[in-house]
């Protein structure tokens, strides 16, 4: 680990330490009064966090040579276990496909962000037309992801990320910072204070149609094309777990047609109408 970003951490923790923010219990978000407000630019306790993350997990090439990641695995969401295959590409599109069975039939949906819209299409038991989706689960969907985080070019260039306070991550000490994108969408991020891994991550979005906090919690890690990625993440809401993923596989570099994050034509057969 090198020397001289650590002291100078070390530096800008004594000034942290007479620097107070209220946080919500258990690590949720830093108090709204605080994090809705813009910076111009990026701190330097946040960058510093964001460097010290970069370093122990990988470091920044590494990340940077990441160009995408395919991963499969399995999520329990509320009790209903899915199969997933998921694709994060570094400039932030991204792609999920669920698959389930519920009373003998297997059922199967897309969902899909090309970097500006997000869409969706069932594919079975019936395939259906692909449309757009909206709404704050789009929102959650393409601005939170699970493994490919924007803290390298180019997703970085839409952030800017605020140095927030200190909370605790499953009772570990963590430093938070929020991070403003695209359309100011914020998101809020948990580094470890000891091994500086980011622990905990989320953003706005909403259950059965109700806006809450939603975050991830990673609870593994496993090594990547030299990247610590999570293994595991744990599902929360307004702080309480109400699922867990599970990766099984997870790849880097695969070549990838960029044109299957867009929304298709519509492919299904339509009935020709009768001629009179």
């Amino acid at each position: 680990m090198n020397c001289s970003y650590l002291c100078s951490f070390a530096l800008t923790l004594c000034f942290l330490a007479h620097y107070s923010v209220v946080a919500q219990p258990d690590a949720s978000v830093a108090s709204e009064a605080v994090a809705t407000v813009r910076p111009q630019l990026s701190d330097a306790t946040s960058k510093q966090l964001i460097k010290n993350y970069l370093a122990v997990s990988g470091g920044k090439q590494a990340y940077i040579n990441l160009q995408n990641v395919i991963a499969t695995g399995s999520i329990v969401e509320a009790g209903k276990l899915k199969s997933f295959r998921l694709i994060e590409a570094q400039d932030g599109r991204r792609q999920i496909t669920y698959t389930w069975k519920h009373l003998g039939r297997i059922y199967k949906t897309l969902y899909s962000f090309d970097g500006v819209q997000t869409w969706q299409q069932k594919l079975l038991p019936k395939e259906e037309h692909p449309e757009p989706f909206s709404g704050g689960d789009a929102t959650h969907f393409a601005r939170q992801h699970w493994l490919l985080q924007p803290f390298i070019v180019p997703l970085v260039a839409d952030y800017v990320f605020k140095y927030q306070g200190m909370s605790k991550v499953a009772g570990r000490p963590a430093y938070i910072i929020t991070g403003y994108g695209k359309y100011n969408i914020r998101s809020w991020f948990y580094f470890d204070k000891e091994k500086h891994l980011l622990t905990r991550w989320g953003g706005i979005g909403t259950i059965a149609g109700i806006e809450e906090y939603m975050d991830y919690r990673a609870t593994r890690f496993a090594t990547v094309n030299g990247v610590l990625l999570p293994k595991q993440i744990e599902l929360l809401a307004e702080n309480s777990p109400f699922g867990t993923i599970t990766f099984e596989t997870i790849s880097a570099n695969q070549p990838i047609d960029s044109k299957i994050f867009d929304m298709p034509a519509n492919t299904i057969p339509m009935l020709r109408q009768i001629q009179q």
